[in-house]
């Protein structure tokens, strides 16, 4: 071959050879560079997990650059920056725990590890995977407690069912766009946490577990159509008022105490389940509930009667409220009832045929459908007078509750009765009920059929008041023996002077009776309780009936702040006892004041006239403290006035002179017992001038003032 052939040759193969080259890279897959942390928490989540036995695992820890191509992994992105942002390994059979290194998949959006039975450990690292859309861990041997969801701001569906969670769920308020949260079937046992916020969420379901505590509030949950929380130890009920879209609520087999909350505004609620609980009340008004299908109460302690509105409800299929409390008759049952049980209870028979073979058209075991309850009672609360004769309730007395009762066989009610002003209730208390009356309570039972009770009230007699007797407020040398001029005498109590008092009859007035010893002189002495100050007179004799008089002097420093014993009265430094009917003792308190300060700031005018005005400012201090609060009297020459003190410790006020003369001023400050502060005074002289008489014309003067006028005039004349 020449060497031109061989070259042609060459080229060709080298041609084709690129040719090949290049269609084997157009159908080769792209490769996708994501960062190398991700590519770290997937061959992590592939060790902890035992990748060799998965049974989606194809691609798996292949050359960097290939991650995407992994089975179960989706990735997006620019080229050159991509991501991981799907994980989807469900029923794969991953044995192991989850790689704290997850938490590097920053823009994960969707984890899907679903019914892998040996996934064992913590879902701590999901915490940190702020992009979450969905996490679906369930079925799955997942364990400890749920992390804080509250940074997951992006989360819609949130699924860790059948695992084996402990704790509590966490705070979902701040959680927006949340549409779904289902931790079912896990062993948590703490509190399930706030929901309110959650505006978006459709559907919480945590039934079969653990969880303590109350139903959290639910308000503003506009969106909720499915609650699922049975099957825990959940304690209280939340309302459910307004809640426009709640198809389903199921709340059975829990500790539910308290009354069944308001059922209004649920217009779309079509399943409703508190069964097995420990509810008390009567069951709500059920008009509104349109769609409603299955309504399930047994097992409760449900009182009262099966409401009317249960016959509104077109669509019911399902009732059960066995095992409740509930009496009466109950209504004519909706039309479409497929089946319903509603004995065991104290319920009977309705008057009306027709709705008792509706009932036994829809029971579920025995039939006629009454026979499977115990029965109630009437009680019937009725009035009478004293002679029998029916009267409303409220004429002449009352008895609540007014209106019939219906109770269980062996039942007991009480009713609380009262006489109306100018009648009493005749006893034994009337009527065909058994049972007992105390204080004015009556309790009807047991039960075992209808009956009434019947109070009858008659008028009083008229009332009769006690009157004293003539020896009342009179001066004896004996004990007083005339007591009452009506009325029972009670007795007589002391040895002078001596009381007593005359009972009036049918609720008359009782009078309360004296009479003094004659020649009874009291003794009254006056003590002081501590240090501080002299009591005077330290004793002192007054008649009967008067007033004693004590000065207390204070020690320097100290201050009068109490007197006791005696009814004794306070004012300044003088205690004035009460009237003094036998000998006592008054006991004085003083303590330690604080010194006060009264100083004038400013007397305008300096140099007042008899009848100007003249303002007076003052200031009092305690220490370097303003005294707030008290009066400060300013007097003098004849004059006075009163000012209050302000919050900078202030006060002014004006008085008028009505001499002349240079007149002390004194500004008096009495001290506060309260604050202990004791009293001051200050003095200033303040001089005051006469006013000026006006000068006046004497009788000469008015004469040479006409003859001067006169002259005047002649001269005008004259000019003219």
């Amino acid at each position: 071959m020449t060497t031109t052939a061989w070259a042609a040759t060459a080229r060709h193969k080298a041609a084709a050879l690129a040719a090949a080259l290049a269609s084997a890279l157009a159908c080769a897959p792209a490769l996708a560079d994501i960062p190398a942390a991700e590519r770290q928490a997937l061959i992590d989540l592939y060790d902890n997990t035992d990748g060799a036995n998965w049974t989606k695992k194809a691609n798996w820890n292949g050359a960097a650059g290939t991650e995407c191509t992994w089975q179960g992994v989706a990735c997006s992105g620019a080229p050159g920056s991509e991501h991981v942002t799907a994980l989807t390994l469900n029923a794969a059979n991953l044995n192991g725990s989850l790689p704290a290194s997850l938490s590097n998949l920053r823009e994960l959006t969707s984890l899907n590890l679903f019914q892998n039975g040996l996934l064992t450990g913590s879902i701590a690292p999901i915490g940190a995977l702020t992009q979450l859309v969905t996490v679906s861990l369930g079925q799955s041997g997942l364990s400890g407690p749920i992390p804080p969801l509250t940074d997951l701001a992006q989360l819609e569906d949130f699924e860790v069912r059948g695992a084996k969670l402990t704790g509590s769920t966490p705070d979902l308020g701040g959680l927006t766009k949340l549409k779904s949260f289902n931790v079912s079937g896990n062993q948590l046992d703490g509190q399930i946490g706030p929901l309110a916020g959650a505006t978006a969420l459709e559907s919480f379901t945590v039934q079969n577990n653990q969880l303590t505590g109350p139903i959290p509030d639910l308000t503003g949950l506009a969106s909720l159509k499915t609650f699922w929380v049975n099957n825990n130890k959940l304690t209280g009920i939340t309302a459910l008022a307004g809640l426009a879209h709640l198809d389903s609520f199921i709340a059975s087999s829990n500790q539910l105490s308290g009354p069944i909350p308001p059922l209004t505004g649920l217009a779309q609620l079509r399943d409703f389940r508190v069964d097995y609980n420990q509810l008390t009340g009567p069951i709500p008004d059920l008009t509104g509930l349109a769609r409603l299908e299955d309504l399930y109460l047994r097992d409760n302690q449900l009182t009262g009667q099966i409401p009317a509105s249960l016959s509104t409800l077109a669509t019911l299929r399902f009732l059960h409220v066995q095992n409740n409390q509930l009496v009466g008759s109950p209504p004519m049952p909706p039309n479409d009832t497929m089946s319903a049980v509603p004995c065991p209870n104290p319920l009977r028979n309705s008057q009306d045929a027709a709705v008792n073979a509706a009932w036994d058209g829809i029971v579920t075991g025995t039939k006629p459908w009454a026979d499977g309850c115990t029965g109630s009672w009437d009680v019937t609360p009725m009035t009478s007078d004293g002679a029998g004769n029916p009267v409303p309730n409220g004429t002449l007395g009352t008895i609540t509750p007014g209106t019939v009762q219906i109770l269980p066989q062996g039942g007991s009610a009480q009713f609380t009765i009262t006489a109306a002003p100018g009648y009493h209730l005749v006893t034994p208390v009337e009527g065909n009920c058994p049972g007992s009356y105390s204080g004015n309570v009556f309790t009807a039972g047991p039960l075992t059929a209808n009956c009434t009770v019947n109070p009858h009230f008659a008028q009083d007699a008229s009332p009769d008041d006690g009157v004293c007797g003539p020896d009342n407020g009179q001066v004896l040398s004996a004990p007083p023996a005339r007591l009452c001029s009506a009325g029972t005498p009670s007795a007589v109590t002391g040895s002078g002077p001596w009381g007593w008092s005359c009972a009036g009859t049918h609720s008359g007035a009782t009078a309360q009776c004296s009479a003094q010893k004659a020649g009874t002189g009291w003794t009254v002495n006056a003590v002081v309780n501590g240090l501080g100050g002299t009591a005077t007179p330290a004793s002192q004799s007054v008649a009967n009936n008067a007033r004693a008089t004590v000065t207390a002097v204070p020690e320097p420093s100290y201050m009068l702040i109490g007197a006791t014993g005696c009814g004794a009265a306070v004012s300044g430094n003088t205690v004035t006892t009460a009237p003094v009917t036998a000998d006592c003792t008054v006991t004085l308190d003083f303590a330690v004041g604080q010194s006060t300060t009264t100083a004038y700031v400013s007397v305008v005018p300096t140099a007042p006239r008899v009848s100007d005005d003249v303002a007076v400012r003052v200031a009092v201090e305690a220490g370097d403290t303003p005294v707030t609060s008290g009066t400060v009297t300013v007097s003098g020459g004849g004059a006075s006035c009163n000012t209050t003190l302000d919050g900078t410790g202030h006060g002014q006020c004006s008085l008028r002179f009505a001499t002349a003369g240079t007149h002390q001023l004194t500004a008096a400050y009495p001290g506060d017992v309260a604050q202990r502060f004791l009293p001051s005074s200050a003095v200033r002289s303040v001089t005051v001038a006469s006013v000026q008489p006006v000068p006046t014309l004497t009788e000469w003067g008015v004469a040479l003032l006409a003859a001067l006028l006169g002259l005047l005039g002649l001269r005008m004349r004259h000019v003219a």
